[in-house]
């Protein structure tokens, strides 16, 4: 599977890369900040975004109301540490598939991604 994985933080994404290549097999592409990440999965073909809610140059959600306003239909995951309701609530709202909280379990994230994308299939 492609995944796109937009994330600042150098630590979350060296290990979820290595995470999603090594144990998932997924090819990742990794992008730094919004706007790259945009720019990428507006372009590219990918099989899923997982999306980071704090980043530079645009935040998440920005991200996903303007891909969700292409049409964009590559299933996107919310990463984030926010953890309140509410905030779960909006990027769920506005189209996510899912929600990952930050610091997430590496061992657990392919699952995680997986739950999240049988769930989307039966639905």
């Amino acid at each position: 599977m492609k995944i796109l994985l937009a994330e600042d933080d150098v630590n979350i994404v060296q290990i979820a890369k290595i995470t999603l290549e090594k144990i998932g097999k997924h090819e990742v592409t990794v992008a730094v900040d919004g706007r790259i990440c945009f720019e990428l999965a507006s372009k590219n073909a990918y099989d899923l975004i997982l999306l980071d809610g704090m980043m530079p140059h645009m935040d998440g959600v920005t991200v996903l109301k303007k891909l969700k306003e292409m049409n964009i239909s590559t299933p996107i995951i919310f990463l984030s540490a926010k953890s309140q309701e509410a905030d779960i609530k909006e990027v769920l709202d506005l189209g996510a598939i899912g929600y990952i909280q930050k610091p997430f379990e590496p061992k657990n994230l392919n699952e995680q991604i997986n739950t999240y994308l049988k769930q989307r299939s039966v639905a």
